[in-house]
């Protein structure tokens, strides 16, 4: 079941344009509270990436972060890729 925090992260998420990227605090403003981590959870969960670019929110510091809940090098990787063919300067 999604609940209404996930529902308010995705529907945020769903509008980062190709391109473009946000932070996980960023979201988590936008959305009124301080639950960067949580937002973090919410995309782990992603059950559209197609319609819901999780890859298009990164770390405050411009890292890339994890990648549906792995931080591994090998899912860095990919997400990585993943922006940079979308024109992401990172």
């Amino acid at each position: 079941m999604t609940t209404n925090f996930q529902k308010k992260v995705y529907k945020i998420v769903s509008k980062i344009p190709k391109g473009q990227t946000m932070s996980y605090k960023q979201v988590a403003s936008i959305m009124g509270t301080k639950a960067y981590q949580a937002v973090g959870q919410a995309l782990k969960n992603n059950p559209d990436p197609t319609n819901i670019p999780c890859h298009r929110v990164i770390k405050s510091n411009g890292q890339v972060g994890s990648y549906f809940g792995k931080n591994d090098s090998s899912s860095k990787r990919k997400k990585l890729k993943i922006l940079r063919s979308e024109g992401v300067k990172i």
